[in-house]
């Protein structure tokens, strides 16, 4: 069995090196935009330099935070900042609030503002203009718009109001939300200059915020150039601009680095980093993180069979996929959150992996290949599940490996690999869907349980468990945080003792910078990546 995922691993790399060979390599880079007209004006008359240079592996189509999950790249990029951040550590810091409390009614929120912000614009950052942002975007996301909803999802609130002469915002929720801070502190929450955004062409000119960084030159999915903010307010900006262009291949970004176009690559290939750890002169940061490689499955099909759900989680071979297929590329985990964040407590595994074991429950409740086609039967009929896969190069990777290990208890796999497996999940177009997710979005699991509540409009696998809608409940009212912790291990043991969703592991994000830099490094959450804290190396 290992062998078989190892011959996938090994095609999955010759196809890499086939497709390095053939892109242009070096000159990818190094030619256009990236090229070496630009590095030269990289450094000034001193020998300074004045610009960064970074690669990565997206852009997004658009600079409106208030876009789909475009806001993330924002303050990734060092563009928006909210009144709250998050800490290595798991705890939440101040940022543009300074400090922040709830009301006996835990409803009440009020943030106390830092009075010393400015905008890119050099207009002051008042109570006012913060409850104008968040109105903003609440009113562009809200789905009787046609947006998306999204932020809605996490905190909705009855009024929002602002006091300019004490500096604070006072937020009243519709419910209570144990976890508001981390909601502030969410990307979508960036503070704008909304009276000045007004009329803004979003796909290519960006709100005015208060980063680090503005943005002068937006190119959608392909590249964004910045110069530094004039009127920052929480220091010196150290670079006069930044290049940041989409590279594909891991292999293109790993050789930017080493012929120097590149100061800062992100996600490189644990093959690639390997090799750049052997040449010992860049900073390689690595961290598993939120972000889970997790399937979802759908209940109203097969799989709503019992037997048929447990067999094919004991057909997983999902350490050997994490491991050896993927070369390291995520940790592998089989609980929804990762045991470094202190949720694990207790949890066990109530189906690892045993081919022997998953074809014998398969036999004693009947599902059998009457036929001799190699296939079993379900109610007269072959199975057939359909596996739906996003265009991704690792995650058609691990889909593939994990249709061929179901495969090989008689189950017959058909892939498909899409674009968008919103639509899919929507329309229930699927018994698995590969994908990922970040399980803690606002530094708080309890939200992602959501996927799995009977009631809640984004459980698409229909999974329906009373057990679970009970505990569920009582989490999103609980402010306690080491009841918060326990009913979340429940809440995880419960799915893993229904086989309710595939996990895999944990995604190793990383940031790989050169030593023409220093304080680049990636945080725990992948939000902060282009920091006033990175400098040119003396």
């Amino acid at each position: 069995m290992k062998k078989k995922l190892l011959m996938i691993m090994i095609s999955a790399f010759t196809a890499a090196t086939l497709m390095l060979t053939g892109c242009g390599g070096q000159e990818s880079v190094n030619e256009g935009e990236q090229g070496g007209e630009q590095t030269d004006t990289a450094e000034n008359s001193a020998g300074g330099k004045t610009q960064l240079n970074v690669v990565a592996e997206l852009i997004t189509m658009t600079v409106e935070p208030a876009h789909d999950w475009d806001g993330w790249y924002l303050v990734r990029w060092g563009v928006g900042e909210t009144l709250v951040k998050y800490g290595d550590d798991g705890s939440f810091e101040p940022w543009l609030a300074e400090s922040w409390e709830v009301a006996d009614d835990n409803l009440t929120w009020t943030f106390k503002l830092r009075d010393d912000v400015v905008f890119s614009n050099g207009e002051k950052m008042t109570a006012t203009k913060v409850v104008e942002s968040i109105e903003r975007l609440y009113e562009l996301t809200d789905i009787d718009n046609g947006g998306t909803g999204n932020p809605q999802g996490y905190m909705t609130y009855s009024s929002i109001s602002a006091d300019d002469d004490n500096n604070t915002v006072t937020i009243v929720t519709e419910t209570p939300t144990p976890d508001m801070p981390g909601v502030m502190a969410h990307p979508w929450m960036m503070i704008v200059d909304a009276e000045a955004s007004e009329g803004l062409d979003t796909t290519s000119e960006c709100p005015v915020c208060t980063g680090p960084y503005v943005i002068t030159e937006f190119v959608p999915d392909t590249s964004l150039k910045m110069a530094k903010n004039e009127n920052y307010w929480d220091g010196e900006v150290p670079f006069e601009t930044v290049d940041y262009m989409k590279v594909g291949e891991s292999s293109t970004r790993t050789m930017a680095l080493q012929d120097g176009s590149a100061d800062i690559a992100l996600n490189i290939s644990a093959s690639d980093r390997e090799i750049l750890e052997q040449e010992g002169t860049y900073n390689i940061s690595v961290v598993s993180g939120y972000r889970d490689q997790v399937s979802m499955i759908n209940f109203d099909g097969v799989l709503g069979n019992d037997d048929l759900r447990a067999a094919v989680m004991m057909a997983l071979d999902e350490q050997t996929i994490a491991e050896v297929t993927t070369n390291g590329g995520y940790e592998y985990g089989y609980a929804l959150i990762a045991p470094q964040f202190g949720y694990s407590d207790g949890l066990t595994d109530p189906y690892p992996y045993d081919v022997d074991a998953a074809n014998k429950r398969l036999d004693d409740a009947g599902i059998v290949d009457t036929d001799g086609d190699g296939y079993r039967e379900l109610d007269g009929k072959n199975i057939e599940l359909n596996m739906i896969c996003s265009q991704s190069r690792q995650m058609d990777i691990i889909t593939q490996a994990e249709a061929s290990l179901i495969e090989e208890i008689g189950i017959k796999t058909n892939i498909q690999l899409v674009e968008a497996i919103d639509e899919y999940l929507k329309s229930s177009s699927f018994d698995i869907v590969s994908t990922n997710y970040v399980t803690s979005p606002t530094g708080d699991p309890g939200k992602f349980f959501s996927h799995l509540y009977s009631e809640s409009s984004d459980n698409f696998s229909h999974y329906s468990n009373p057990e679970y809608d009970e505990i569920y409940n009582m989490l999103t009212v609980e402010f306690d945080q080491d009841k918060r912790r326990e009913y979340i291990c429940e809440l995880q043991q419960i799915i893993l003792n229904d086989a309710a969703a595939i996990v895999g592991g944990y995604f190793n994000n990383n940031l790989v910078s050169t030593e023409a830099v220093t304080g680049a490094y990636n945080p725990p959450c992948d939000f902060y990546w282009i920091t006033k804290d990175i400098k040119p190396a003396e």
